[in-house]
């Protein structure tokens, strides 16, 4: 999506074919919104969106095989999400799931436009959010926050933590928050400083300062540790270094 004209791509979910058929054609009708598929339940969804990312899910709750909020909650990274639903009860669930808002069937254009509108002003708010914009020396970077481009030193970060679009960056002084993500950025990083040890942080290597089972403690912050990853980060933070009385 570009900053001056927003395409949202948009995938409709919904086993009742003319549900789907219906909010497929106000898609259509709908100059900033792009139509990239059709599916007519979770698992289906779950295949399209292997092979491809989607900015926006139109997703119906009640389906047989999965839930449109249990689907939501199996996906890792998954893109925005308007429920769609013929029960008014199921909107509160779909809310703490950070649904930008929920359609309750029948569907009138108008309504469904109104909840495009906010889509778009979603997306609008994300494009106008920079990453990383400078990779800096070797020893800093930049970021750009509230029209200011913000210089923060390598040797200041405590560690990065993504959240759904946004990555936070946890330093001796405050937290800053960017639109970036944690794929892109462990790529900006000198990899013998920073090391990936869950799906959702890297870590500055030097401020870890124990590690307890599968969670390295850092300040007054627990990190969870992936299964995989901890023989990794014994490698690189205890091994040749352990202090210990020989028998």
């Amino acid at each position: 999506m570009s900053n001056n004209q927003i395409i949202i791509s948009c995938l409709v979910v919904d086993d009742e074919p003319v549900a789907r058929k219906g909010i497929a054609g106000y898609v259509e009708q709908t100059p900033f919104l792009n139509l990239a598929g059709t599916c007519k339940g979770a698992l289906e969804a779950n295949d399209f969106l292997r092979q491809g990312s989607v900015d926006l899910l139109f997703l119906d709750i009640q389906m047989p095989d999965l839930t449109g909020t249990d689907f939501m909650r199996s996906l890792e990274k998954p893109p925005a999400v308007i429920f769609t639903t013929a029960y008014r009860e199921y909107a509160i669930e779909g809310f703490e799931l950070n649904a930008l808002d929920y359609l309750v069937k029948p569907i009138s254009f108008q309504r469904f436009l109104k909840s495009a509108n906010k889509a778009l002003s979603h997306f609008e708010m994300l494009s106008r959010t920079q990453p990383l914009v400078e990779k800096g020396g070797k020893d800093h970077f930049f970021i750009k926050s509230d029209g200011r481009f913000i210089k923060i030193k390598l040797d200041e970060v405590l560690y990065f933590e993504s959240e759904k679009d946004y990555v936070f960056i946890y330093t001796v002084q405050k937290r800053y928050m960017v639109l970036i993500s944690l794929k892109q950025l462990e790529k900006e990083l000198p990899a013998e400083k920073f090391l990936r040890v869950h799906r959702s942080f890297v870590v500055s290597l030097d401020k870890v300062e124990s590690m307890e089972g599968n969670k390295l403690i850092i300040k007054d912050k627990q990190v969870p540790v992936s299964r995989n990853m901890q023989e990794t980060i014994y490698d690189r933070l205890i091994k040749g270094k352990l202090w210990r009385r020989e028998l």
